[in-house]
């Protein structure tokens, strides 16, 4: 029977009375069984057909046992063709393995055949116990939920990492310490203006408030950013001494007071233009961004003033005081989240040249990053 084709059929006692008979057909590498429903199934080098539909590819069948266990089964009945040894055992087995295969089939089309349902703002899939729904949310971003019988709930925020190219913030408020260093970078103040140096700390402050704020980002992600804007800065110093700064001189001027001034405060205010280049980890989530940026900041001299304050009342004199009309400022900035730091130190003394100490203003603060 070697080489040939082999047909034949085999009945078990059991099925004697079966209106359809069993039968098996071995060409070569092709086999074909008819069971006692009427069905049809071919192996061969495709994989497993069922009444003509692939039912399992060939490079699926290791990971199928039943369909594994068949083939074993469809080998030995080859090996005992061969050798004309086929007992109506063989063909029970054979009978056998291919009802488990196809209980195997129906339980993997149980698990996980797939259902979906598209609503208009949401997607819903069934796969076997598993339900997944996926919402549109208003943000771009997609929220994912995952559901398994009625015990098991996993809900995950599906990121959108696009990021806007463009984008404009208003009313940005920095808030900080303010003092000032000499040509040498030393807190020291030199004569006759050393009383300059005993400055309050709680009175002395920085603040800016960044009109607006926009952001072009680099890249689909925007991890690098160029900022550029337009402010205002006042520079606060509270002096502890008792003097006070006069207006209307070639050089400026400290006279002392034997008043025991409540406050003694000298107050600038600059516009400014804020440039800067931005690094950030994540901004299409920038509250768990790590961030940090590098800034240059022009501005000019609005006014300036001195204000002392003696038992409730207060006496303001209006001047520039010898002050430069322009200043040149860097800074650089540090954040994560909503948390934000900034110094700045200006490169253009606070005095005109001649006219007053080399001071050169220095602030540090923490930044409100978010505006309107």
């Amino acid at each position: 029977m070697k080489n040939l084709i082999v047909v034949f059929t085999m009945l078990c006692s059991s099925m004697l009375m079966a209106q359809n008979s069993p039968s098996i057909s071995i060409d070569g590498d092709v086999v074909t069984i008819t069971d006692t429903k009427g069905n049809t199934w071919l192996i061969n080098d495709m994989g497993i057909s069922k009444n003509g539909a692939l039912i399992v590819r060939e490079d699926e069948m290791d990971e199928v046992d039943a369909a594994e266990d068949l083939q074993d089964e469809i080998d030995d009945l080859r090996e005992e063709v061969n050798m004309d040894d086929v007992s109506e055992n063989d063909y029970e087995d054979l009978l056998e393995e291919l009802t488990e295969l196809e209980e195997e089939l129906n339980n993997l089309d149980n698990t996980y055949a797939m259902a979906i349902d598209t609503a208009k703002d949401s997607t819903s899939i069934k796969v076997g116990d598993w339900k997944i729904i996926i919402r549109e949310e208003g943000d771009g971003s997609n929220d994912v939920d995952f559901s398994m019988g009625k015990d098991e709930y996993e809900e995950i925020e599906e990121e959108d990492k696009d990021v806007d190219n463009f984008d404009t913030e208003w009313f940005l408020l920095s808030v900080g310490y303010n003092t000032y260093v000499n040509a040498e970078n030393k807190l020291d103040v030199p004569a006759p203006y050393t009383a300059l140096e005993d400055l309050h700390f709680w009175g002395s402050m920085d603040v800016n408030v960044d009109v607006f704020k926009s952001r072009v980002s680099f890249g689909e992600k925007g991890f690098v950013n160029f900022n550029y804007g337009l402010g205002l800065e006042w520079h606060h110093y509270r002096f502890d001494q008792d003097f006070t700064i006069l207006p209307d001189l070639d050089t400026l001027m400290l006279v002392s007071e034997t008043i025991a001034y409540d406050k003694n405060k000298f107050n600038t205010t600059h516009a400014t233009l804020p440039l800067s280049l931005g690094f950030e980890t994540r901004p299409w989530d920038t509250d768990e961004s790590f961030r940090m940026s590098f800034g240059y900041s022009p501005g000019i001299l609005i006014k300036a003033k001195t204000k002392h304050k003696i038992d409730g009342n207060s006496d303001i004199e209006k001047d520039r005081f010898n002050l430069n009309n322009f200043r040149q400022e860097v800074s650089a900035t540090i954040g994560y989240g909503k948390f934000n730091l900034y110094a700045s130190y200006d490169l253009t003394a606070m005095f005109k040249e001649g006219e007053g100490p080399e001071l050169h203003p220095v602030s540090v603060g923490i930044i409100v990053r978010r505006g309107f």
